[in-house]
Formats: C-alpha cells, sequence, structure tokens
C-alpha cells in the first residue's frame, strides 16, 4: 500500500509503503506537546520503507529513545525513529489519505487527558505497546 503525504505549506514530501505498517494512537506527554495536540495517531514502517521524496526535515532529540523530524519551514511534524533505527513513525494525518489506515490500539493510556473520550475497542496499554518494546 504506498501512500504520500507532506508538511502543512508543502516544502516536504515523502513516500511511504505502508503495507505492513502498524497504526497506532500515542496518548505520551512527548507527543502531546511535540503536536501542541491530545493524542497523535502514527504508523510504524521499516525505514527502507519511507522516503522523502521532496525538500528536508529538520530534527530534534525528544527523548532518550527518539528523534522526531518536522519541516523547517512550517513546522508539521512528519516522522520519528528510534535511535537504533527500528522503524520510522509516520503522523497519520500528515498523509494525503489519512483515513485509509486506521490505528488497531492505544498506547501511553496512563498520561491520556482526562478530559479526551475515544470510544473504540482497541486494545489499551499504559506505557509502550508491545510491538513499540525492544
Amino acid at each position: 500500500m504506498m501512500l504520500e503525504g507532506g508538511c502543512l505549506c508543502g516544502a516536504v514530501r515523502y513516500r511511504m509503503d505502508a503495507s505492513d505498517g502498524i497504526v497506532d494512537f500515542c496518548h505520551c506527554r512527548v507527543c502531546q506537546r511535540a503536536a501542541g495536540a491530545p493524542v497523535v495517531a502514527w504508523v510504524q514502517v521499516a525505514p527502507e520503507r519511507f522516503a522523502l521524496t521532496a525538500g528536508t526535515l529538520a530534527s530534534f532529540s525528544s527523548s532518550l529513545e527518539c528523534d522526531r523530524y518536522f519541516c523547517g519551514r512550517c513546522g508539521s511534524q512528519i516522522s520519528m525513529t528510534d535511535h537504533d533505527g527500528r522503524s520510522v513513525g509516520v503522523t497519520v494525518a500528515s498523509l494525503d489519505q489519512p483515513d485509509r489506515l486506521a490505528p488497531t490500539s492505544h498506547g501511553w493510556t496512563s498520561a491520556q487527558l482526562a478530559w479526551l473520550a475515544i470510544e473504540d475497542d482497541l486494545p489499551r496499554y499504559p506505557r509502550t505497546p508491545p510491538h513499540d518494546e525492544p
């Protein structure tokens, strides 16, 4: 499943193969602060399945575990990687067609904002979901 996406201003574009991607919601405080949103939906793919097709990404080491990548012009968060290079997480909302992917779980629900109610039957993990553990 080839998908494309990019940043708000259009300076950064990417393409990825999401056919075996893992899609989940992250409620951690780092994602909340980086996105300025109560939750972020991510699709994780192998690094070789993600490629920039236009522009360059600025980076920020947001924790001991990962680096985040964003457009240096408009600030749109595009992706993140673990320091071991096991996967690339791509923000689902930055896709041209974000409805093509649906989350399958919630991670870091211990940090979920009390006023946020997401009514679904997806598995919930108080910390790192099993598919994200090293």
